[in-house]
């Protein structure tokens, strides 16, 4: 098991600081640091190398997608998680396409998120408070965060 180093990427700072409350309770996740569109996303990328990128995928100035895909191009990329209200077939698939690991609804993104992490970190999935079921129970379980 091991410590991730996280980016929180997403244009509205009250879903950055209700993701924070949350991840800042596991003590295997340290948030390295926050983006609020693409292009500072690609910087942070460089700057702080983290494990793990969680980005929403519509942002002002250069979304997601494009994001993803130059922080793909990196030497040593992280892993990168598309967040996103718009949760079908589509927009998963473009996720994708664009060299996103994995796509989560924002609906149900700590509950979703945490167990992508958990296998990052090589931890195993368990039902205590300090996993998923854990961390989304202050928005309720099974749900998204709250701003």
């Amino acid at each position: 098991m091991r410590t991730l180093n996280i980016l929180l990427v997403d244009d509205h700072e009250g879903f950055i600081n209700a993701a924070l409350r949350h991840l800042r309770r596991l003590d295997w996740i340290t948030v390295a640091g926050s983006a609020a569109n693409g292009i500072e996303a690609i910087a942070q990328c460089e700057a702080l190398h983290p494990d793990a990128v969680l980005m929403d995928l519509a942002m002002p100035e250069m979304g997601g997608l494009q994001a993803t895909r130059l922080i793909k191009a990196q030497d040593d990329p992280p892993y990168v998680v598309i967040a996103s209200h718009f949760d079908d077939a589509e927009h998963r698939e473009h996720a994708l396409r664009a060299g996103a690991d994995a796509f989560v609804s924002k609906l149900s993104y700590i509950h979703d998120v945490i167990p992508l992490l958990e296998a990052l970190a090589g931890r195993e999935p368990a039902g205590t408070a300090d996993t998923a079921a854990g961390a989304a129970g202050a928005a309720g379980a099974g749900t998204g965060v709250t701003a």
